[in-house]
């Protein structure tokens, strides 16, 4: 989960059609990631509007290092999206993985 900046959720909707939706470039780069799915959802809260970010991967870690020393170009432009949507740069911040704290099954 991050916060979207101002103009961030047009920003992401428009890159999601010109740079997702059946990119083979961003299949790549996801794939030598090691992520076999992705899901995002804009969550619109009273404190703004939220990214949730959801990756199927077996080596979380792993995969958002890879995105963030990738040298493919696709990598680039989405490091440099997730700078200008989120005010996220992996490649000099650690993204600290979420800590489970419920496990809850009924």
């Amino acid at each position: 989960m991050i916060p979207i900046l101002p103009g961030g959720v047009e920003l992401m909707r428009r890159w999601n059609k010109e740079n997702i939706v059946n990119n083979k470039e961003h299949d790549e780069v996801f794939r030598a990631a090691g992520i076999s799915r992705e899901l995002v959802w804009i969550q619109h809260l009273p404190q703004g509007d939220f990214a949730i970010a959801s990756y199927e991967t077996n080596d979380p870690e792993q995969s958002i290092r890879a995105i963030a020393t990738s040298n493919k170009s696709w990598a680039a432009k989405f490091r440099e999206h997730l700078k200008q949507a989120h005010g996220l740069d992996i490649t000099q911040s650690y993204m600290q993985l979420n800590e489970l704290v419920v496990n809850w099954k009924g």
